[in-house]
């Protein structure tokens, strides 16, 4: 498996240059939402390392020099990478995507739906507005990835789907009721789905992180005494994650290591859950 040989809670050219290879994706074609930052930047860049070539969707603005920089970072490592502008709350959009990616490579192997969007708001204050923007980007937008994936991938005899869940997917958090729904949702869809696909060889698997240190998160792990409460009462890893702590579990369930994981809901979160 991979070098371990460096501190989990750093970045750098360390974790950059990590061997993935035994993973067994060499030559796969990866999808990712919300590849530009976090989360979904730390899994493209793995799958790259495992031997995939990715497809890099990312919501369309203007803003495009962080795609860019993880698309040169993939193929700097000799793989294929393709960036395909998608807002992930658009089923035609997403259908694009998926038409763009079989177009491009003849295949789809992998899915990892990444791309979500959460609130912080006291329930009773919530609007439409918010529940309906939670609920398409963070599971209508899942559901019609997954089918649209599904109808490449059953064809061609196989493929691996990982939905990106959430710990609060699993237990309640206050301001996140609608976003809590929402990854509940994802959780077990995942399930639903395997009960359909799995006998033609597509699995459905979720991987459920806790808090985890990334730019969109910044507001939130800085508030006076937040990471004292998160990492000392909560999570008995006594950290939370670095998107690179997602990874291993994203690649496992990419890989044939995986074959008789199904509707599986894998916690990467320290521990939290526990309680």
């Amino acid at each position: 498996m991979a070098s371990t040989n460096r501190d989990p809670r750093k970045n750098g050219k360390e974790w950059n240059t990590m061997d993935y290879s035994s993973f067994g994706l060499k030559d796969k074609v990866a999808i990712v939402t919300g590849a530009s930052q976090g989360i979904g930047r730390a899994i493209a860049i793995g799958l790259a390392q495992a031997g995939a070539h990715v497809v890099l969707a990312k919501h369309p603005s203007p803003q495009m020099e962080e795609i860019h920089a993880v698309q040169a970072e993939i193929e700097a490592l000799g793989r294929k990478a393709m960036i395909v502008p998608t807002d992930v709350s658009d089923v035609s959009q997403v259908r694009a995507l998926m038409d763009r990616a079989k177009s491009e490579f003849g295949s789809i192997d992998i899915l990892v739906n990444n791309a979500g969007w959460t609130g912080t708001t006291d329930a009773l204050d919530v609007t439409e507005e918010e529940y309906d923007k939670t609920m398409d980007a963070s599971l209508k937008s899942v559901f019609f990835a997954c089918q649209a994936a599904a109808r490449v991938m059953l064809p061609q005899g196989g493929g691996r789907i990982i939905n990106i869940g959430s710990n609060f997917g699993e237990i309640a958090f206050k301001k996140r009721s609608v976003y809590a729904a929402a990854k509940a949702g994802v959780h077990h869809l995942s399930r639903a789905l395997s009960l359909e696909w799995a006998h033609a060889g597509v699995l459905v698997n979720v991987v459920a992180p806790c808090i985890t240190e990334t730019t969109s998160r910044k507001n939130i792990l800085e508030r006076p005494g937040y990471k004292e409460w998160a990492t000392q009462e909560m999570i008995p890893r006594g950290r939370w994650n670095q998107p690179e702590d997602l990874v291993g579990a994203v690649l496992f369930l990419s890989s044939s290591m995986s074959d008789m994981v199904v509707g599986h809901v894998l916690m990467v979160d320290g521990g939290w859950t526990l309680h």
